[in-house]
């Protein structure tokens, strides 16, 4: 078992079904699903941008508008990755980023 601060991790993706928790672009395989993570670390600052995303809001750096109902999420880590971004997420992101 290893232990992470939550402030450490970039985010959760779900790949085939099973959550990984990605730091400093290395994955970790996690037991738990993406909706009881997302209930634990939403204190922390993390949101649900996509089904098979979480992201902690700290590490955001940019918002990418793609075409008019296409977004993503620029990471500040390493290889500086690019999540994808539900268009039914889009409004309440930039509440919380205050840009609306």
């Amino acid at each position: 078992m290893i232990l992470f601060d939550p402030l450490e991790i970039d985010y959760i993706e779900s790949q085939d079904g099973k959550a990984m928790m990605v730091i400093n672009d290395a994955s970790y395989p996690m037991e738990s699903t993406l909706s009881e993570i997302e209930k634990k670390l939403e204190v922390y600052g993390f949101y649900r941008c996509h089904r098979s995303y979480i992201v902690n809001l700290q590490k955001v750096r940019e918002i990418i508008t793609w075409s008019k109902n296409t977004y993503s999420l620029r990471m500040d880590n390493k290889s500086q990755s690019t999540i994808p971004l539900s268009r039914t997420k889009i409004q309440d992101i930039q509440e919380k980023f205050s840009l609306r």
